[in-house]
């Protein structure tokens, strides 16, 4: 359910930032979050899949 609303979040924000066209920085600095979220988000599921 946790991946289904972070999906859903991941597309809303997308479709805001184009549909809003905002500034190029405020882009870049929300797709360099978005993405930090997700691999920090990835390497916590691995380490509590292997510490099972």
């Amino acid at each position: 359910m946790t991946r289904l609303i972070a999906i859903a979040v991941f597309v809303v924000l997308a479709f805001l930032l184009i549909r809003y066209r905002t500034s190029e920085k405020l882009q870049k600095w929300v797709v360099i979050t978005v993405i930090s979220g997700l691999v920090l988000y990835t390497s916590t599921l691995v380490i509590s899949e292997l510490i099972r």
